[in-house]
């Protein structure tokens, strides 16, 4: 097995400053890749926005390369666009959690007015199947977004996510096996949520084979403290889902 098969290790769902400030500052050793913040109103993980310009200042403290994903869910691109333009938020991702047709018009107006953005965009294993396959395997969205490849990875979730579905391993292992080519250069970055933990992880890695980063939010809680993390289930998802 590749020791560079996961690139992209995400924990999703921050909310306290002091969870971000405790990554970061064991990241030499966590190495996560991507922390996202959900920025849907009105959730039980919503990161505040009054607390950008703290997350920034953080962030650029530590001068460590770092991913900074806002998580969407059913918001327009004016929505988006406000927060992206108006929030001092150090954002590099702009995920797009949810079925909206319009979600690859999204992405382009995003993309025309800023450039320097990647996109994750949350499909549901088997209902977008034919829609994957569409994407990865002509050129109907590429001819629109060149950089398509390099610019938009594919995440796998439950239609709500943040709820600790298990998602179809086996499933999504034989439809990447049949849709994706072995020309890495070429693919599509895949990542897996839903359900994970620091027990599970290492499962999933190893089942699915054409996997490339993990996403984790619920799974390093406890039950009774939605939005804070338990800091001994970030440290060991961090050293289970290293492979």
């Amino acid at each position: 097995m590749s020791t560079n098969k996961i690139v992209i290790k995400k924990c999703c769902g921050l909310k306290q400053i002091s969870d971000i400030e405790f990554i970061l500052a064991n990241n030499d050793t966590f190495k996560y890749t991507h922390l996202g913040i959900i920025l849907v109103p009105n959730k039980a993980r919503s990161f505040p926005l009054e607390n950008s310009s703290t997350l920034k200042s953080l962030v650029e403290s530590y001068g460590k390369q770092i991913n900074i994903v806002g998580v969407f869910q059913k918001q327009s691109f004016d929505e988006i666009d406000k927060i992206v333009s108006e929030s001092a938020l150090p954002l590099t991702h702009i995920q797009i959690h949810d079925s909206a047709s319009d979600w690859f018009e999204t992405i382009l107006l995003l993309q025309r007015k800023h450039p320097n953005l990647k996109y994750i965009k949350r499909f549901v294993f088997p209902k977008d199947c034919e829609l994957l396959n569409e994407l990865i395997n002509t050129d109907t969205f590429s001819k629109q977004l060149p950089e398509l490849r390099s610019k938009l990875h594919i995440l796998f979730d439950s239609e709500k996510g943040g709820n600790g579905e298990l998602q179809d391993w086996r499933g999504i292992n034989a439809f990447l096996n049949k849709t994706i080519s072995d020309d890495d250069s070429k693919n599509f970055k895949i990542i897996i949520a839903g359900g994970l933990t620091p027990e599970n992880v290492a499962a999933c890695i190893n089942q699915i084979e054409k996997i490339n980063g993990v996403d984790v939010s619920g799974g390093l809680e406890n039950k009774e403290q939605v939005g804070v993390k338990n800091r001994k289930k970030v440290e060991i998802f961090a050293k289970s889902s290293d492979f």
